[in-house]
């Protein structure tokens, strides 16, 4: 990978997500999130379809793994939610099967360095890229162990993408391998240790989902670990309590 290979696929982005960009979106994204991160104001579908345009403009198949990593992390360097959510869909979407237990700490980068620094972004690497990194692998056991230890990091966002990242594998629990309930377990633990308010949903968002398939596993869990704080257990057990279903 050339710097003018990155700057070329990233000036091809940067067309066209400005060619995209809406008031209204703007507008959206920004009270979302309540000021905390910047936007550029395009919708999701036009960022996916700037990341799609991109691949295929700057023929992005062709290059080696380890260089579209490396043009991942120098979006998700970028300012704008919208670039970091490119490298987002880029990595789920148009690198199925690429990546490898040898990727872990390139994946891991963008959260250890700080690029990725929110609720938004976080939630979208985690249930995105880092799901797709994690289904369907045959060496899934390794890989959900080795994501799973990020729970234990210094940055808060890097701990709470190594617990939701398991959200949409839950409530499959020990089906996808023997343990798989005691890694994920371990993780919210591991972030639970932390008082704030993303630390602590981030368990409760993935107890709920493993509740479907291991209810009393979910309850004594938490009920051994009074420090959850009521938000993330009323998530945890939306599912356990009596009465009609509700998220919280």
């Amino acid at each position: 990978m050339t710097s003018e290979s990155v700057a070329a696929a990233t000036d091809a982005l940067d067309a066209r997500l400005g060619a995209a960009t809406t008031a209204r979106s703007l507008e959206f994204w920004t009270t979302l999130m309540k000021g905390e991160a910047v936007f550029r104001g395009v919708p999701m579908a036009g960022i996916r379809q700037a990341c799609r345009g991109v691949w295929d403009e700057q023929d992005l198949g062709s290059w080696p793994t380890e260089d579209l990593l490396g043009l991942a992390h120098h979006w998700f360097a970028r300012p704008a939610s919208e670039d970091k959510l490119a490298a987002v869909l880029m990595l789920a979407e148009l690198m199925p099967g690429r990546l490898t237990l040898a990727h872990v700490d390139g994946l891991a980068h963008p959260l250890a360095t700080g690029d990725v620094a929110d609720w938004n972004v976080t939630d979208w690497y985690a249930t995105k890229s880092l799901h797709r990194f994690l289904r369907d692998a045959a060496d899934i056991e390794s890989r959900a162990t080795a994501i799973a230890t990020w729970a234990q990091a210094d940055r808060l966002w890097h701990r709470r993408a190594g617990v939701v990242a398991f959200v949409g594998l839950a409530p499959q629990a020990d089906q996808l391998f023997d343990g798989f309930v005691e890694v994920v377990l371990d993780a919210c633990a591991a972030n639970l240790a932390r008082p704030e308010r993303f630390a602590q949903t981030g368990p409760g968002w993935v107890l709920r989902e493993l509740s479907r398939a291991v209810p009393e596993r979910v309850r004594a869990f938490v009920e051994a670990h009074p420090e959850m704080s009521p938000e993330a257990r009323r998530m945890a057990t939306a599912r356990l309590r009596p009465g009609p279903y509700r998220r919280r």
